[in-house]
């Protein structure tokens, strides 16, 4: 078989007819017409080496030597001299806040580790009350609980209902203990 030329697509050009490649910039939207316009300009001979240069001087922050230009730099100096002035009040009024609000955050803290303190103290009191309360129901259980020491020597736990008198002496019995006082 005999090999067939590949024919397909374009023919090579020599290498002294080729050209270099282009470099590609991505452009933002919002200069992509400065940019068509400037290149339109350049294809047309109407910017010049000193426009350009101008143009560079504009955008690394030089200025024209036009008259115009400067009536415009001053009132935009003057725009910033007022912007800054404003600036450092509100930096001053913004300080004096930072204080009031440091002080009000320490008055607040204070009242609150003093309201700590008063709660820790009210639940001390709180424990120190059920503790007496328990106490004092235990005794009043005792002393409405029958006087009388049984047979084993131990103090009768009925309930009181009477009360008798002994020789000055009260004594709180319950009635099955009142039969052997009202015998003595």
């Amino acid at each position: 078989m005999t090999e067939k030329k590949e024919t397909r697509g374009r023919k090579r050009l020599p290498p002294e007819k080729k050209k270099r490649p282009q470099t590609a910039v991505k452009i933002n939207d919002f200069i992509l017409p400065f940019v068509k316009e400037l290149k339109g300009n350049l294809k047309k001979g109407l910017v010049t080496e000193e426009t350009l240069a101008q143009l560079l001087g504009v955008l690394q922050g030089a200025v024209f030597n036009d008259i115009n230009s400067a009536g415009i730099i001053e009132n935009l100096q003057h725009h910033v001299s007022n912007l800054e002035s404003e600036n450092q009040l509100l930096k001053g009024n913004l300080d004096d806040q930072k204080k009031r609000t440091l002080q009000i955050v320490l008055e607040r803290d204070v009242e609150h580790q003093e309201a700590m303190k008063i709660e820790g103290r009210y639940r001390a009191l709180e424990s120190k009350y059920r503790n007496l309360k328990d106490r004092y129901d235990a005794l009043l259980h005792q002393e409405h609980d029958c006087m009388a020491i049984t047979s084993n020597g131990k103090r009768c736990s009925k309930k009181a209902v009477i009360d008798i008198t002994r020789e000055g002496l009260v004594f709180h019995v319950c009635l099955q203990h009142s039969k052997v006082f009202g015998a003595i």
